[in-house]
């Protein structure tokens, strides 16, 4: 009988212990969960573990880690932590067993059975420690007691690591904001209006415009040919504006299998074809910043309905979803098309036009402003002699009198282009010469060369001469597009037709 009573009364005991540890751990969990900060932490835990062995002197250290010092940051009893750490320092205590020796006769402890110390560490490293007195019943501290010591141990270094990564997280992410808010100002410096070289009257008139533009929050819709730098323009209207702070990414329609166009500019929603993921789209990726479409002209009947809708409606639907998603975003539109004449042919939508073309704006070619070529030749030389490491000395007259009579169809990317070539293949030091030019100058040459040699007996020779070399370059040019030559040539379609008959030229032109 009375070894069932013994029996009974040691599962008692033990239950009750478990629920003492039990209780002990919940209520460091709270007190961990609500800490941000290594003090609260250290002072949180000091007042549970005091308070759960009945202790009158404790005292919690933390070790720094770039010195490696050990400093006192919480104390409970007649020594403060302040007093503590100078005790400390003038005892020599250095490392942990320096610091519990210490501590030992601080707390006037004879018997290391009465002292409880517990220490901390995070990924292998000491990184902390509590150090219990004399417990105020006067019992020593046992292994059941050392066992929730080691297990407060456990879980308030846990809380340290996690405040460690905490910590590392906040001090990456505010790097990364300071070193976002530079990069946004070099862009901000880099596309600012002042940016689009050129001192010619017309190209003065856009920049004016990008001033205006920016100013606003309409849709802009650009004009202008392959090469006239329509992004840039674009990219100065937005990083200028009060969107400046917001996204700008860019789309050509062209660029997009007419089967995707739709998910790319509006997202698509898991499981609407086998394999398909969840996307985001331009769109939703552009909100509160600008969306630039490039080549707007060529964009798929069927999505210019649906581009209309989200610019009306300022929400949208990724595909396979019924949800709508409020955007906030500005268009900017480009096109090296004449959108009204693409309307009269039932190519594009006049509703979508008058929504993209709120403000409009039109990029010249460069021939129409030669007296900027010198000035963008010097730009690119600058830039391609730090990208390839050569210093060139200079441009023989002959060669920049040919880059300002030559047409340049391919606009400031062909200038830009053939200016990287000229550096690339050429000798450290030189002064090049027009010789070294591509060979579609020496061709254009030779054409000149011949065509001025030409002579006629009869008055309408020479004019189908000049008519059939006219034509031929609007040819080339605009790739065969009738419509855009007959503009250029002040013709009407129908009279460049019965000329390119007339004339044997009708190979190679298209219908549009």
């Amino acid at each position: 009988m009375n070894m069932q009573s013994t029996s009974a009364n040691d599962r008692l005991w033990e239950l009750e212990r478990q629920v003492f540890q039990l209780s002990t751990l919940y209520e460091m969990a709270q007190t961990l969960a609500a800490c941000r900060d290594s003090e609260s932490i250290y002072s949180g835990v000091l007042a549970i573990l005091a308070g759960t062995f009945g202790v009158g002197r404790a005292a919690a250290f933390s070790r720094d880690r770039e010195n490696g010092r050990w400093r006192c940051l919480v104390s409970r009893g007649e020594y403060s932590a302040e007093n503590l750490n100078a005790q400390l320092q003038e005892a020599g205590a250095n490392n942990l067993e320096q610091i519990r020796h210490h501590i030992q006769t601080l707390f006037a402890i004879q018997n290391e059975n009465f002292l409880a110390p517990v220490a901390l560490a995070v990924q292998e490293q000491p990184t902390g420690a509590f150090f219990l007195g004399s417990k105020l019943s006067g019992e020593p501290y046992r292994d059941a007691d050392r066992e929730l010591l080691n297990a407060v141990a456990s879980y308030t270094a846990k809380a340290l690591e996690n405040l460690q990564l905490y910590e590392a997280l906040r001090e990456a992410q505010e790097k990364l904001r300071l070193e976002n808010l530079a990069l946004r100002e070099a862009i901000k410096k880099e596309f600012a209006a002042t940016a689009i070289l050129g001192q010619s009257a017309a190209i003065q008139k856009v920049l004016g415009q990008v001033r205006n533009f920016a100013k606003s929050e309409a849709n802009v819709l650009i004009y202008g040919e392959t090469g006239t730098g329509k992004e840039l323009v674009a990219r100065a209207i937005h990083f200028n504006s009060k969107r400046a702070d917001g996204p700008f990414l860019g789309i050509n329609c062209t660029a997009i299998p007419e089967n995707l166009v739709e998910a790319e500019f509006f997202g698509i929603e898991p499981g609407t074809a086998t394999g398909v993921k969840k996307r985001i789209g331009l769109f939703e990726q552009a909100n509160g910043g600008a969306l630039f479409i490039d080549e707007v002209g060529d964009m798929p009947a069927n999505m210019q309905a649906k581009l209309l809708r989200a610019l009306q409606e300022r929400s949208l639907r990724r595909v396979g979803g019924d949800r709508e998603i409020m955007v906030d975003v500005r268009v900017i539109a480009a096109t090296n098309k004449t959108l009204p004449a693409a309307i009269r042919d039932g190519r594009f939508r006049e509703d979508l036009y008058y929504r993209l073309a709120v403000l409009e704006l039109h990029i010249p070619p460069l021939r129409e402003r030669r007296e900027d070529i010198a000035l963008l030749v010097n730009h690119f030389l600058e830039n391609f002699e730090k990208r390839v490491g050569r210093r060139i000395a200079g441009f023989a007259p002959e060669l920049l009198q040919a880059l300002e009579v030559y047409d340049w169809p391919g606009n400031v990317r062909e200038l830009e282009n053939e200016i990287e070539r000229l550096v690339t293949l050429a000798e450290d030091g030189q002064v090049l010469q027009a010789e070294q030019l591509s060979a579609k100058f020496a061709r254009k040459k030779s054409v000149n060369t011949a065509d001025e040699k030409k002579s006629f007996d009869k008055l309408r020779d020479a004019i189908d001469d000049l008519e059939k070399r006219m034509i031929s370059a609007a040819l080339e040019k605009f790739h065969g597009n009738k419509s855009q030559m007959a503009r250029t040539l002040g013709l009407s379609r129908l009279g460049l037709q019965r000329k390119m008959e007339r004339l044997g030229l009708s190979r190679g032109a298209d219908e549009t």
